[in-house]
């Protein structure tokens, strides 16, 4: 879950200024959290406290007004109507890892990413999108090889895992869809050598680089044994503190296991 908070930090220099390589500066006075890591956090906290995950996104929306949200989850959380707007967007899989880390068994982690996406993301897509990012999650966190998770994510989602971040670059451009994202973001995991690595290869792809680099690094953080900790102690210094506070608690209560 970490691992994904810090992606979406590196990345936030980059979404409207891709950059098409692993070299650069992983943080900057420039670096910020946006909406990836305030409504991660936001799942964090009701799978903490056994929230209404509806209620807490729209609580979370109106603390941190500052995240750059998309207009259609902006119009929903305005209004007094919590049904969802059938969204196939990327948002649906950049805030679910946390259900990846807290849940035991595969079973659970799809049905819970099924129950935590659909409030709002509720086309096929969608979902589709948020539960293979959180299957990722799980096999990797339990002992899954990179070929294993390319072979489930593949079968069960019909996802084209048979590129690599060089072929993926040269043409790559911003796309929304989960069916755009999801698969770049996973190969940035599966071609990467390490955890920085891997948010570094995400971002180099361009595009949405902080929500590609988002999703990476949650699968990342669980493969890796977790973000290296100079990395952490740099990215948590960005978070305002209540979402430090919720960040840090759930570290403590899941990210171990």
């Amino acid at each position: 879950m970490l691992g994904a908070i810090v992606g979406d930090i590196v990345g936030s220099v980059y979404e409207f200024d891709n950059i098409k390589t692993t070299e650069f500066p992983l943080f900057s006075d420039d670096c910020r959290f946006t909406d990836d890591s305030i409504l991660t956090i936001a799942l964090a906290e009701t799978i903490l406290r056994d929230l209404s995950y509806v209620d807490v996104l729209k609580q979370y929306f109106f603390r941190y007004p500052m995240g750059g949200y998309g207009g259609f989850f902006s119009t929903w959380a305005r209004s007094a109507d919590s049904k969802p707007y059938n969204s196939w967007g990327n948002g649906a899989a950049m805030r679910i890892s946390p259900v990846g880390f807290a849940f035991d068994s595969l079973e659970e982690v799809l049905a819970q990413a099924k129950k935590y996406t659909e409030v709002t993301h509720n086309h096929p897509e969608g979902i589709a999108g948020a539960q293979a990012t959180a299957a990722a999650i799980f096999l990797a966190r339990t002992g899954s090889s990179k070929e294993e998770i390319r072979s489930y994510v593949r079968e069960n989602f019909g996802y084209n895992l048979d590129r690599t971040c060089d072929g993926i670059r040269p043409y790559y451009a911003f796309n929304e869809s989960c069916r755009g994202t999801v698969p770049e973001a996973i190969i940035a995991f599966l071609d990467s050598s390490d955890y920085e690595n891997a948010i570094r290869l995400a971002v180099s792809l361009g595009g949405d680089s902080d929500t590609l680099a988002c999703i990476t690094g949650g699968i990342a953080e669980a493969f890796y044994g977790g973000v290296p900790k100079a990395i952490a102690e740099e990215a948590v210094t960005y978070l305002v503190e209540p979402l430090r506070v919720v960040t840090e608690e759930f570290v403590a209560k899941y990210c171990g296991k």
